[in-house]
């Protein structure tokens, strides 16, 4: 009974192992990668969803109940944090006329604060012509009472380099 015991762990263990080793190290040919959304990815969806459509219509109380009152953004292009009413401006004369999110993840830092991680795709208009501007972002959130804020963004633009790099979202087929 004891080898009975021992054999079938080591013979599920084998099997894991086989085929782990006959799985490439990274796939080459399959780019895209299954996303299911989860209750925390769907929330900050539609949060981040809100956040940029008050910038889109140029909504300041919009933005105010989104963005907490010590919100900073950090970017590796400046020496330092954005305070939030200097992002604000910014954000504001920015002509957005679209945007999409993809490759969201939530990661919970304990009751009352969650990191939010995507990559952020904006079409604006500069200088009378057509612009798409990407950026990896990462959003820390609180909660104050029973309402998110974001508190700090930290937010990297994308170079053609590191875009090839990132696989493509997709819709799971259930056949994984």
């Amino acid at each position: 009974m004891k080898i009975a015991g021992f054999i079938l762990p080591c013979v599920v263990l084998g099997v894991a192992c086989a085929v782990s080793a006959q799985q490439p190290a990274h796939d080459q040919t399959a780019p895209r990668r299954v996303v299911t959304t989860t209750r925390l990815v769907a929330l900050f969806s539609e949060l981040e969803n809100q956040w940029m459509q008050a910038v889109q219509h140029k909504d300041a109380s919009g933005l105010a109940r989104l963005l907490g009152d010590d919100f900073q953004l950090w970017t590796p292009v400046a020496s330092g944090p954005v305070p939030g009413e200097d992002w604000e401006k910014q954000a504001l004369a920015r002509s957005l006329t679209s945007f999409h999110f993809r490759q969201m993840a939530v990661r919970s830092l304990g009751e009352d604060n969650v990191a939010v991680s995507f990559v952020l795709s904006e079409s604006v208009q500069s200088g009378g012509k057509p612009k798409v501007e990407e950026h990896f972002v990462v959003d820390i959130w609180s909660k104050k009472g029973d309402q998110w804020v974001c508190t700090d963004r930290y937010a990297s633009p994308l170079t053609a380099a590191n875009r090839r790099a990132l696989p493509e979202d997709r819709k799971p087929s259930g056949k994984q």
